[in-house]
C-alpha cells in the first residue's frame, strides 16, 4: 500500500480488532445453530435458546462480562445434566446428545473473552457442527451456509493474523464499555479497500467455479448412504400401521416427501399410486403388516416381472400399463423405511450397498432404518396399472383353506396361528373368547348383509347370486352415503355394544373420518363376504412441476393416503379399490385426507425453489458415471455454443464494416469518414494533454475511484524505481550540462510522485526524458563495454 493511501485511510485501533475478532467469532456460533434447525432429532426449544442467546451476546457485547464467575466454573455440571436430560427424552439417541454437546461447548467457547487459541477451538467446533449438519440432511441449504462459512473463517483468520503479537490477550468487560455499534462499524467501513475487497471476492468466486468444475470432472464415489444413524420420528410422519381410536385429527402437512423423474413420454390417466405398505393383520382396533410377513425377507438381487399374463394385462385390464425405462427416487430423509413403487418392475437399484428386504408375496420393499437424508433409488420397467399379479404362494392349490373364510374361523376358534394369507379374512373378534362371533363381527355381519341385499335389490337377483364386482361396488356406494369426510373424527357419545371403534364408526350414520376409516371398513365388509382383502398405504397423486427444464413429480405428505385391494383368485391377481368418496374424481379436494386425485403442474417462486432442491439431488444424491458424462457433454456443448456465437458476432460486425466501405458513395459517407478523420488528427495532436488528464486523475473520477492514487503518481513511482539507482550509478562521471539534465528529471519524478496534486509540471514530458535518459545510459554503457572487449582482444 502507498504512503498517501496508508495515512488517508482510517486503521482500527488493537483494542478494535479484538472486538472484530471476537464478534466474528459469534457470528460463526449463530450460523452453526442455524444449520442445526435442518435436523429432526432433538429438541427445538434448547436449539432456539442457544440461537437467541449467541444473538443477544452479538447485539450487546458487554453483558457476556456480566455473567458470575461461579456460573462458569458451574458450566460444565450443567452442560452433564443437560446432556443426561437430552439422552432420557431421546431414549439413549446417540446422535442427538453429540449434537447437543458440540453444541453446548460452542456457545461456552462464545460466550467468553476469548484468546486466539480459543479462538481456533470455536473454529473447529462450528465446523464440526455444520458439516455434521450438512451430512445428516443433504440439504440444498448446506451449500449457501459453508459458503458463508467459509468467507467469515477466512475474514477472522485474517484478523488473527493481525494479532499475533497479542495472542494471549483476552478483552474483559471494560473494553466493552464505550461500544457501540454504529460508531464500530463506521471505523470498520473506513478502514476496509473496497478494491482489494472486491478482488478478493472475485478470486473466492473464482475458487468456487473452478472448484465446481472440478466436481463435475473428477470420477467420485457415492457417499450419499455410507452413514446410518438412527433417528427418533419422521419428518413427514409416515406411521406403518392404521390403529383406530375415539377421538382422532390429522394437521395437515404440505411438505414435500418425493420427487421422481419418471421416464420419456411417461404419463398419468389417473391418479398414480405409489404402494408403500400392505396391511394384512387386523387386530386392537387397527391394521398391521402380520409378523408372517414382517418375516418374510429375500436376497437383495430379485426380478419382478410386470404381469403374471402381459397378454391379459393389455385385454382385460384395458391398459398397457408396463413402461419400459429408467424411474428415479429421490425420498426424503425420515420419511420411512418402505419404499413408494407404483407396481411392479424389473429391477431397483440403490446408489450404494446396503441392507434392503424385497417382499415376494405382497411387493413391498424397504430398507433397514428410515434414511436419516434424502435418499435416491433407480427402477428399471414398472407397471402402474390397477391390478397386482398374485404370488406363488398366493395361486397354489387350495388344500388347506387358505382362500376360506369358514377355514380361518375354524382355526381362530381353535386358537391356532393364522399366517399369511389366510390373515386376509381376519375380522373383529372377542380377545376373551375367539370360538363365538363377538357383537361387533355380528354388526359386521349385518352390514354386509344390508349391502348384500340392497345390490340384490338393484340388479334383480337373489343375494346369493350377487356377483362380487357388484358388491364392492355397493360396498364403495354404502360407505359414502352412509358417512361424511373429515379431518377430524369423534365417536364421543355413540359408546354401543361394539367395542371395536372402526365398527362403531362403521355403525354410526354420518360419523366423520378420511380414507383410513373408508379403506378399513370396506376390506371388513369384503372379508364378511368371503372376499380377501387388505389394505394399502402410500401416497396417491402428484404434482408436476413444469418450471424445471427436466419436468419432474412431486409428492407431498398432504398426498398420503390407504385403499384397499381385493384378491381375484380366477384371474390371479389383486385388485385395486379405492372406497373415499371423491377418489374417482380428476381432482379431489386435499382437505378430505385424499390426495390431488389428478396431476396438477406447480409453477412460481415454490417450484423455482424446489427446482433448484432437484439439481441439488441429481448431481450429489444420484450422481453416477452417466448424470457426470451428461453434465460434461452440456458444458462441452454450451462452451461449444457460446463460441460460436462471439465467432458469429465478430464475423457479422466485419461484413458490416466491408460493406459500409464497398457500398455506393454517398454524401453522408464522407461525411463520417471526415469526422472519424479530424478525430483521429485532433486526438493525436493533442496526445499529450489527453494522456496528462488521465495521469492527474481524471481517468480515475470516471471510473468511480476518486479515493485511489492518480495514475500519475503510480507511474511516477514506477519510474523512480528504475531512474534512481541509474542515477546514482551515473552521476559521479556526468558532466555539468548532463548532470543539470538528470537532476531535473529526477526532481520532476519525485514532484509527480510526492508534491501537490496541480504541480506545474508535464507528466508525460517528463516520463519520456526519462525513458531517453535510460536508454541513452543503458546504450553508453553496452557501447564502452563492446570496446574494452574488442582492445582486449586486439
Amino acid at each position: 500500500m502507498s504512503t498517501l493511501a496508508a495515512n488517508s485511510r482510517v486503521r482500527l485501533s488493537r483494542d478494535e480488532l479484538h472486538q472484530l475478532r471476537w464478534l466474528l467469532g459469534l457470528v460463526l456460533v449463530l450460523l452453526a445453530f442455524w444449520t442445526l434447525f435442518g435436523l429432526d432429532f432433538g429438541g427445538v426449544g434448547w436449539r432456539l435458546l442457544f440461537l437467541v442467546t449467541a444473538a443477544s451476546a452479538l447485539a450487546f457485547p458487554g453483558w457476556p462480562g456480566r455473567i458470575p464467575g461461579w456460573i462458569r466454573r458451574w458450566s460444565l455440571i450443567f452442560g452433564a445434566a443437560a446432556l443426561f436430560t437430552q439422552f432420557i427424552a431421546t431414549q439413549f439417541d446417540i446422535m442427538s446428545g453429540l449434537v447437543l454437546l458440540v453444541s453446548l461447548l460452542a456457545l461456552s467457547r462464545a460466550l467468553e473473552y476469548r484468546r486466539l487459541r480459543e479462538d481456533w477451538q470455536l473454529i473447529l467446533l462450528c465446523l464440526f457442527i455444520i458439516v455434521l449438519s450438512g451430512v445428516l440432511t443433504l440439504s440444498l441449504l448446506f451449500g449457501l451456509q459453508i459458503l458463508i462459512f467459509t468467507i467469515v473463517t477466512m475474514v477472522l483468520l485474517f484478523v488473527m493474523n493481525l494479532l499475533q503479537r497479542d495472542a494471549g490477550r483476552a478483552l474483559g468487560r471494560e473494553d466493552w464499555k464505550n461500544f457501540h455499534w454504529s460508531r464500530f462499524l463506521r471505523h470498520v467501513r473506513q478502514a476496509v479497500d473496497l478494491w482489494q475487497l472486491f478482488q478478493a471476492g472475485a478470486l473466492f468466486v473464482g475458487l468456487v467455479v473452478v472448484g465446481t468444475v472440478i466436481f463435475i470432472s473428477i470420477p467420485r464415489y457415492q457417499f450419499a448412504q455410507s452413514f446410518s444413524f438412527s433417528s427418533t420420528k419422521g419428518v413427514a410422519g409416515f406411521h406403518g400401521d392404521i390403529e383406530y381410536r375415539e377421538t382422532q385429527d390429522i394437521a395437515p402437512d404440505d411438505t414435500v416427501v418425493l420427487r421422481v423423474d419418471a421416464p420419456d413420454g411417461v404419463s398419468f390417466n389417473s391418479p398414480p399410486y405409489w404402494r408403500m405398505i400392505v396391511l394384512d393383520e387386523y387386530k386392537d382396533n387397527g391394521f398391521h403388516l402380520s409378523s408372517t410377513l414382517q418375516r418374510n425377507g429375500f436376497p437383495k438381487s430379485v426380478r419382478y416381472v410386470s404381469s403374471a399374463h402381459p397378454e391379459e394385462a393389455a385385454t382385460e385390464q384395458g391398459v398397457a400399463p408396463f413402461v419400459p425405462g429408467t424411474w428415479k427416487f429421490y425420498l426424503e430423509g425420515n420419511v420411512s423405511e418402505y419404499l413408494p413403487i407404483l407396481g411392479p418392475f424389473d429391477t431397483l437399484t440403490f446408489n450404494t450397498s446396503q441392507p434392503f428386504w424385497p417382499n415376494e408375496e405382497v411387493k413391498i420393499f424397504r430398507t433397514e432404518l428410515p434414511s436419516p437424508k434424502a435418499m435416491g433409488y433407480e427402477v428399471q420397467g414398472m407397471d402402474f396399472g390397477k391390478y397386482l399379479p398374485a404370488s406363488r404362494t398366493e395361486m397354489k392349490d387350495d388344500k388347506e383353506g387358505i382362500w376360506s373364510l369358514s377355514a380361518v374361523d375354524d382355526k381362530r376358534a381353535r386358537n391356532l396361528t393364522i399366517i399369511y394369507p389366510s390373515t386376509c379374512f381376519e375380522l373383529p373378534v372377542d380377545p376373551k373368547d375367539p370360538a363365538h362371533k363377538s357383537h361387533d363381527r355380528q354388526t359386521v355381519d349385518a352390514i354386509k348383509d344390508k349391502i348384500l341385499n340392497a345390490a340384490a335389490l338393484v340388479k334383480g337377483v337373489e343375494p346369493g347370486a350377487v356377483s362380487r364386482e357388484d358388491f364392492l361396488t355397493a360396498t364403495v356406494k354404502y360407505l359414502a352415503e352412509n358417512h361424511q369426510p373429515s379431518m377430524d373424527m369423534d365417536l364421543k357419545g355413540t359408546e354401543t355394544d361394539d367395542k371395536d371403534v372402526l365398527v362403531r364408526w362403521m355403525a354410526t350414520p354420518r360419523s366423520p373420518g378420511w380414507c383410513e376409516f373408508y379403506a378399513g371398513s370396506f376390506v371388513l365388509l369384503a372379508r364378511a363376504a368371503g372376499y380377501p382383502a387388505r389394505v394399502v398405504a402410500g401416497y396417491k397423486g402428484a404434482s408436476l412441476n413444469t418450471s424445471a427444464s427436466l419436468p419432474y413429480y412431486l409428492v407431498r405428505q398432504t398426498f398420503a393416503h390407504a385403499w384397499a385391494e381385493v384378491f381375484d383368485r380366477e384371474k390371479g391377481r389383486w385388485e385395486r379399490w379405492d372406497p373415499t368418496p371423491g377418489a374417482d374424481l380428476a381432482l379431489a379436494d386435499s382437505a378430505f385426507g385424499q390426495a390431488n386425485a389428478g396431476i396438477t403442474q406447480v409453477s412460481g417462486w415454490g417450484a423455482f425453489f424446489d427446482n433448484l432442491r432437484m439439481i441439488w439431488y441429481r448431481r450429489v444424491i444420484n450422481f453416477d458415471q452417466t448424470d457426470q458424462q451428461e453434465l460434461a457433454q452440456q458444458a462441452a456443448e454450451y462452451g461449444k455454443s457460446f463460441a460460436a456465437t462471439v465467432s458469429q458476432w465478430f464475423k457479422d460486425r466485419w461484413l458490416d464494416i466491408q460493406g459500409w466501405f464497398t457500398g455506393p458513395v454517398t454524401a453522408a459517407r464522407y461525411e463520417t469518414l471526415a469526422a472519424l478523420l479530424i478525430a483521429t488528427l485532433l486526438g493525436w495532436w493533442r496526445r499529450t494533454q489527453l494522456r496528462n488528464l488521465w495521469l492527474r486523475g481524471s481517468g480515475w473520477l470516471l471510473l468511480g475511484r476518486p479515493h485511489r492514487l492518480a495514475p500519475v503518481r503510480v507511474d511516477a513511482g514506477r519510474w523512480l524505481r528504475r531512474f534512481l539507482p541509474a542515477w546514482q550509478a551515473a552521476a559521479p562521471v556526468l558532466d555539468g550540462a548532463e548532470r543539470a539534465q538528470w537532476e531535473a528529471v529526477r526532481n520532476d519524478l519525485l514532484a509527480l510522485r510526492y508534491g501537490p496534486p496541480d504541480a506545474p509540471i508535464n507528466p508525460a514530458g517528463t516520463f519520456q526524458q526519462a525513458r531517453v535518459l535510460l536508454k541513452h545510459r543503458t546504450s553508453g554503457r553496452q557501447h564502452r563495454t563492446s570496446n574494452i572487449e574488442h582492445s582486449t582482444s586486439r
